[in-house]
């Protein structure tokens, strides 16, 4: 009798296509690289869309739905609140809203360190539930998975072990790398300290558990490289490092991938990212001070509120509030006192001149508003407007083909800008010396347009017969995985 059958997908965090490759080449990811040459696996490059990050691609992987989600964090007028993710996730206050008659990949099933949780814990700490109806008998709590692993002295040695050697290799490379002139984002190696002391090996142990009890889909993330390539940048030697680590995760939980035990699943594996990363530089280490100080002097009666973050506060009487929301090379601005999201006509006869003083500032490569159903970019140099049902212009052509095939990227915008939750102005980081400006401290980035942050990877069994060729959006992969699950999952 043929043994039922199971998917396990691993989320790598922030690996881009080109990086993968370079890893490969390096030998920082044997098995993968053993994946490759002896059990039919390709590294196939995907768009993820925009903007590139976690929540907007994961939901698309996870839902087939990532509508209105503008960025990492934003600001949602209707309901009143800043919706951010990690450990003080916002989201869960406005999750009502979304994913209403999606049916989730991991339907049935268990999502592992996923940042959609329900009443399970936020991004970056381990949390899982089911989606749907739970399996007779089970109780895939996060207190017992802990608890679980926990009670084994062997995981808390190895988590010992594990935890003072990252607390030693993080710290000495944050300062060898400061001794060699190179910028580290000091916040991000905190950070990246407690994602593997904290979660990275009870995630691993979640999963291999999941497996045990017979979940037939089952999603597990692990963020160590993205919040690493944050730190040091995505092409460090300490980044590929980590990703050795991540790499043998990997196959640690692919060596339980068949069980001898009566019924239980032979599961295959999909190992994907969401989005890549970029080498970044701040905009207040390229200019001097933070971009809110610029936008706080356009409009002395407002105060301005950064997240993240500075606040401006101004003595006196005030006209309302500036929200600007940050997600890399991205930044949304939101005049938080007016409940819809302003149209472009609107903001030039409410404050005339801005949007041409935000395109012009050093720093900014356009900025994007929206009128009627039209898509307005603004440069230091013109104006150009394009929809979908129109030939794109050559002014925005050409400057949409510094990033990608012209017609992609516009419908990628395209979709941004027609999110309610988006900001009332779009801001995309401008290029210089090889680098992106970040609205974030990070010497590695993602979130906007440009490069690797637009080029994640699925590595998949060349029998599947993914085609990524005519994926612009991550929501674009949750259809050929999910025949996969069907297909595996009878």
């Amino acid at each position: 009798m043929n043994k039922p059958r199971g998917l396990v997908i691993v989320h790598v965090d922030g690996l881009g296509h080109d990086y993968l490759l370079q890893a490969l080449r390096q030998g920082q990811m044997p098995f993968a690289q053993y994946l490759i040459e002896h059990e039919g696996y390709e590294p196939l490059r995907y768009r993820c869309g925009l903007p590139s990050t976690t929540p907007f691609c994961q939901a698309g992987v996870l839902y087939g739905n990532n509508a209105e989600i503008p960025s990492f964090r934003w600001w949602d007028k209707e309901s009143g609140v800043l919706v951010s993710f990690g450990g003080l996730s916002g989201f869960k206050q406005v999750e009502h809203k979304y994913f209403k008659n999606c049916e989730p990949l991991t339907r049935d099933g268990a999502a592992i360190a996923t940042i959609f949780l329900g009443s399970a814990h936020p991004a970056y700490r381990v949390g899982y539930r089911e989606h749907g109806r739970s399996l007779e008998g089970q109780n895939f709590s996060h207190r017992r998975v802990v608890r679980n692993w926990a009670l084994n002295p062997i995981h808390l040695l190895d988590w010992l072990r594990r935890g003072l050697w990252q607390i030693w290799q993080a710290n000495l490379q944050y300062w060898l790398t400061r001794w060699r002139g190179r910028p580290a984002a000091k916040m991000y190696v905190i950070s990246d300290m407690l994602e593997e002391i904290l979660m990275h090996q009870l995630t691993r142990f979640a999963a291999v558990q999941a497996m045990q009890e017979n979940y037939p889909a089952i999603f597990v993330g692990f963020y160590a490289y993205d919040e690493t390539a944050h730190a040091f940048g995505p092409d460090a030697d300490y980044s590929f490092r980590i990703l050795r680590h991540v790499d043998n995760t990997i196959r640690r939980i692919a060596a339980k991938r068949h069980s001898a035990r009566e019924g239980a699943r032979n599961y295959e594996l999909v190992i994907l990212s969401d989005h890549g990363q970029i080498e970044t530089v701040p905009f207040e280490r390229a200019y001097g001070r933070r971009f809110g100080e610029i936008v706080a002097e356009w409009l002395p009666t407002f105060e301005v509120e950064e997240h993240k973050g500075k606040r401006m506060t101004r003595r006196g009487p005030i006209d309302g509030h500036i929200v600007l929301c940050y997600s890399g090379g991205l930044a949304h601005l939101y005049w938080k006192d007016i409940s819809w999201r302003l149209r472009h006509d609107e903001i030039q006869e409410r404050f005339p001149g801005l949007i041409d003083k935000a395109a012009a500032t050093p720093g900014i490569a356009f900025v994007l508003t929206r009128e009627g159903t039209d898509n307005v970019i603004t440069t230091e140099h013109f104006q150009v407007k394009f929809d979908g049902g129109r030939k794109l212009p050559r002014a925005a052509r050409d400057l949409l083909a510094r990033y990608d095939e012209p017609e992609i990227i516009a419908r990628q915008l395209q979709k941004l800008n027609s999110f309610e939750r988006s900001g009332d102005l779009i801001l995309f980081g401008a290029d210089t010396d090889h680098h992106q400006i970040n609205f974030e401290d990070q010497v590695g980035g993602h979130g906007s347009l440009g490069g690797a942050q637009l080029f994640p990877f699925i590595l998949a069994k060349r029998e599947w017969k993914f085609d990524t060729a005519n994926i612009a959006d991550a929501s674009d992969l949750y259809h050929p995985l999910k025949r996969l699950r069907d297909q595996l999952v009878k």
